[in-house]
């Protein structure tokens, strides 16, 4: 039995640094935990179940806040998506960003993504992850 040749002479592989971005610069910005107080969460809850006008219902499980050197905040937590003929998504993350510019100094909050929703769930929590929201 002859074993068969292959020539590899014409191709190159990218460097290590090319694939794993070694050599990038850290984009991700500082943050600090924040604990959101129960009006906060629910403007949170409010402004994400809001988004679903189709008769989807939301439940929240754990979320999540870090405040930026802005003062904003990158918020990320769990949600299952109740649809009307009552089958769930089980539990997926999402992320969203809020601001205290809402009237009297209160937060305002703009729900971001849904993970294999609007956006590819690796995207989501790399994001999350990065911000120190996981």
């Amino acid at each position: 039995m002859r074993i068969p040749t292959i020539d590899l002479s014409g191709t190159s592989l990218p460097r290590l640094d090319e694939m794993f971005r070694y050599r990038e610069t850290d984009t991700s910005q500082p943050t600090t935990p924040y604990a959101l107080r129960p009006d906060e969460l629910a403007t949170i809850k409010t402004a994400f179940s809001g988004a679903f006008r189709d008769g989807r219902t939301v439940q929240f499980g754990p979320v999540t806040a870090r405040r930026t050197s802005s003062g904003n905040l990158i918020v990320c937590g769990l949600v299952s998506i109740r649809k009307p003929d009552g089958r769930q998504s089980g539990m997926t993350l999402f992320d969203g960003t809020g601001s205290f510019d809402a009237p009297g100094g209160g937060l305002s909050f703009v729900p971001r993504r849904l993970a294999g929703g609007n956006a590819d769930s690796v995207d989501v929590y790399g994001d999350c992850r990065e911000a120190g929201a996981l």
